[in-house]
């Protein structure tokens, strides 16, 4: 084989081999009063708010931090990194110490492509908030957070793997409520154990008693990824007709026939096409690990309950995933008769329960420990603690872990979990950036959302609905319009000020921002705090914004005059400015400025402004600033960071509360 061609296959099974042993983002490692923790981290952000816990592995105060793994360049950089926050920090990169304190960037670097060693220190200030952010900046971009593109980590960590596991499991034991029946020797804190279960109340009228049967009997066989467990293990079946006999004593009579006309159901179709609700569900029966079925769905729901479940989800499931989209009413009449139409089964029929029975079932087997019912209460309360148990396994109930992808691993994180007594304290602390990343993943942020270039799931799954996408309107030759999808979640914890991030996940904007977007926001009314203030965290930022100076008039005539059509950079040209509509929107329409210096965060509007097409690939925003200046020179000299800061403060003065 000629030495080149050994050189660059040689060089391939190295890649390989690197690839296959490391994953994006750093290591971080915590250690508190003794005891230790680590946990993947996308990128060197922390927040910890004074009297808080920088784990809920660890004890609130004093602790240290240390981020490490691999730099991973693609090409040659001169690069400058800065650390800020409070306390103490500083970074090394191959063994060097590059950035010795807060607040002393080094002097431009150059850095070979490949793999660096690379390392953070930190200690937090003996009171206060412990906060600290890494950023870099180069030669041809601007300064901004590193991404977790830029990191890579060994996957062979003992420490790593071991608290991995432990987070798994007590993720699960949140999942499947078990402190529920279990009690313990601290007060829940973690946020997952406070979202109440399906209500109870009304059951009768919202599902078929059919349904129930079939769900009580065997919750696994109707959605394999179910977090009820099998409650009965013989007579399943005429248990479970009791029980939906007695939770269906209020059912209505005899139900109306209804049918969707044909040109709803198409609409319908359209809907669910342009919401990308494929991300999360499949059209048929079962679904699979990860969406849930929807084939099925004529066979649960009572006539009018599905469209009263599509309007607001949460109302009797407080912990539901379903987020809320506030669909109009038309909406609701055309999606409910598409997904009543995927399958057209006139049900069995219903086995004959008993009323007294079905509630001294549903009381001794523990149903009102996880769902809540009108002047009911639950008659079984398991005599183990939870931290006593010897395994996952219940000895009265079946649980299912189909949805892991392997029953091993669920049982084996669970086991390992309450194995360590000392974990029982995690239960009693919520740690938000960590709510916020366990949400994201749970929530499906990434069915329509992008972050760090990942692939979408509504992308990925498309090929599945492509037959109900609505036709296409004939393009206009004089204005192309280019179709982007929702913006990339990247910098999400930096670009929205959180008081306007916890309204948009609550549903509380109005109008949207992108009214051309057919997909509506989806919303999460009771993790809306939560998720605001996590993703604040999540990248070193407080979970409220500082007070807003007062306007200064001066920049404030200056960003207008930047802003204009004429000398300026024509923002009104695509961009609606409160009452006014875009001039002459060509390739494609903007958000309306007029509530954008109330959104977005002064920071977040300069990273945005210095390159568009960086911070959102495939945007078609332009980037107006090189080397720092841009072409209109009768305003600060052309200084880019003065103009956009003028521009910001004029777009704060339009805002209108």
């Amino acid at each position: 084989m000629p030495a080149r061609f050994l050189f660059l296959f040689l060089a391939c099974l190295s890649s390989l081999a690197v690839g296959a042993e490391s994953g994006r983002g750093l290591i971080l490692r915590l250690e508190s009063g003794g005891e230790e923790d680590a946990r993947l981290a996308r990128s060197v952000a922390l927040f910890v708010s004074n009297g808080e816990a920088v784990s809920p592995f660890l004890r609130a105060g004093a602790f240290k931090a240390k981020w490490e793994g691999k730099l991973v360049l693609e090409k040659r950089r001169r690069l400058v990194f800065h650390l800020e926050g409070t306390g103490e920090a500083k970074l090394l990169i191959d063994g060097e110490v590059l950035v010795p304190a807060i607040g002393k960037p080094n002097r431009s670097k150059r850095l070979s492509s490949g793999e660096h060693d690379f390392v953070v220190e930190y200690l937090p200030p003996a009171g206060g908030e412990a906060t600290l952010r890494l950023s870099w900046e180069g030669r041809d971009f601007a300064r901004e957070p590193v991404p977790e593109s830029a990191f890579g980590h060994g996957s062979a960590d003992p420490e790593l793997a071991k608290m991995m596991i432990f987070r798994h499991g007590r993720n699960l034991v949140a999942e499947r409520r078990c402190t529920a029946c279990h009690a313990g020797s601290v007060v829940p804190a973690m946020a997952e154990l406070n979202l109440k279960g399906p209500s109870l109340d009304g059951v009768g009228k919202r599902l078929r008693q059919d349904w129930l049967i079939k769900w009580i009997a065997n919750p696994m066989a109707v959605r394999p990824s179910a977090h009820m467990p099998v409650i009965f293990q013989e007579n399943a079946e005429e248990s479970a007709a009791h029980i939906a006999a007695y939770l269906s004593a209020d059912a209505p009579g005899e139900e109306a026939s209804f049918a969707a006309t044909p040109a709803q159901v198409k609409k319908g179709g359209h809907i669910f096409h342009e919401q990308g609700c494929i991300a999360c569900h499949t059209l048929d029966r079962k679904g699979d690990a990860d969406r849930i079925g929807l084939g099925g769905v004529r066979m649960k729901y009572r006539h009018g309950a599905l469209k009263d479940f599509l309007r607001d989800p949460a109302k009797v499931h407080q912990g539901t995933r379903m987020p809320t989209f506030k669909f109009k009413e038309e909406e609701l009449t055309k999606l409910t008769g598409f997904l009543r139409s995927l399958v057209n089964d006139p049900g069995e029929a219903i086995a004959v329960g008993d009323f007294k029975k079905g509630r001294a079932l549903a009381k001794s087997s523990g149903c009102f420990n996880c769902h809540e019912r009108k002047d009911e209460k639950s008659d079984l309360q398991a005599k183990t603690p939870l931290f006593s148990l010897k395994g996952a396994d219940c000895s009265s109930v079946r649980y299912g872990f189909a949805d892991l992808g392997e029953q091993k691993s669920g049982r084996e994180a669970i086991e390992k979990f309450l194995a360590e007594k000392t974990n029982q304290r995690s239960l009693a602390r919520s740690v938000a950036a960590e709510f916020a990343e366990r949400q994201y993943k749970i929530l499906r942020c990434t069915a329509c959302h992008t972050r760090d270039g990942e692939e979408t799931f509504r992308d990925q799954f498309a090929p599945e609905v492509a037959h109900l996408q609505r036709p296409e309107a004939a393009p206009d030759e004089e204005k192309p319009a280019i179709k982007v999808g929702p913006p990339p979640l990247t910098h999400l914890g930096l670009k929205l000020r959180p008081e306007w991030r916890g309204k948009l996940f609550a549903g509380e904007i109005d109008p949207k921002i992108r009214p051309w977007m057919a997909a509506k926001m989806p919303a999460f009314p009771s993790r809306a705090e939560g998720l605001a203030i996590g993703f604040s965290h999540s990248v070193g930022k407080s979970g409220s914004s500082p007070a807003l100076a007062a306007l200064d008039p001066a920049k404030v005539k200056i960003g207008q005059a930047m802003s204009s059509v004429q000398g300026g950079l024509a923002c009104a040209t695509c961009h609606g400015i409160a009452d006014n509509p875009p001039i002459a929107v060509f390739e494609g329409e903007g958000p309306n400025l007029r509530d954008a210096g109330a959104r977005l965060s002064r920071e977040y509007f300069h990273l945005w402004m210095s390159d568009p097409p960086r911070v959102w690939p495939g945007t078609i925003m332009p980037k107006y600033a090189s080397d720092g200046k841009t072409p209109f020179t009768q305003h600060y000299e052309g200084d880019a960071t003065k103009q956009f800061d003028a521009i910001f403060e004029y777009l704060r003065s339009l805002f209108q509360p």
